[in-house]
């Protein structure tokens, strides 16, 4: 193995570190941005099921201290649903840098994996073409000696 394909070999796995790296943040990622969307869900269930729950209450008549308990909850909750929006719509715009990320690490190391693989086919060929010349040289002198005797 010469100098520049060890050299290749060492980016070459660098590469593959840092790219293994990357699908493990946006796995990580991913996962976050799940639980965030996850959490969404669960708030906008839960305000859905509580309204269903006022509006019978309401038909069954309702006192004016309960209905500004229901809309002083439904405010928090409509806060609570819009924070947790926004940590969606973050956790998104994360998971896509994290994404594009990983294509570039990906291209980074299948760039250093080509240069390594060519750098390999040609000492591989210089190897050969050293081989030939030194059997060749061994075949001329075999020649020489044969042909003096």
């Amino acid at each position: 193995m010469t100098l520049s394909t060890s050299r290749f070999d060492t980016l070459t796995q660098l590469s593959e570190r840092r790219r293994d790296g990357a699908a493990r943040l946006l796995n990580q990622q991913r996962q976050r941005k799940d639980s965030a969307a996850s959490q969404l869900a669960t708030l906008e269930q839960y305000r859905l099921d509580y309204r269903q729950q006022m509006q019978q209450r309401l038909a069954q008549g309702l006192d004016p201290a309960s209905w500004q308990n229901f809309q002083t909850f439904i405010a928090s909750l409509d806060n609570a649903i819009a924070q947790c929006r926004q940590r969606v719509a973050m956790e998104t715009s994360q998971t896509t840098a994290r994404h594009q990320r990983l294509v570039s690490e990906q291209r980074t190391h299948a760039a250093w994996q080509g240069l390594a693989e060519r750098a390999a086919l040609e000492t591989s060929r210089e190897v050969r073409t050293s081989e030939q010349r030194r059997s060749d040289e061994m075949a001329m002198q075999a020649w020489r000696r044969h042909a003096s005797l």
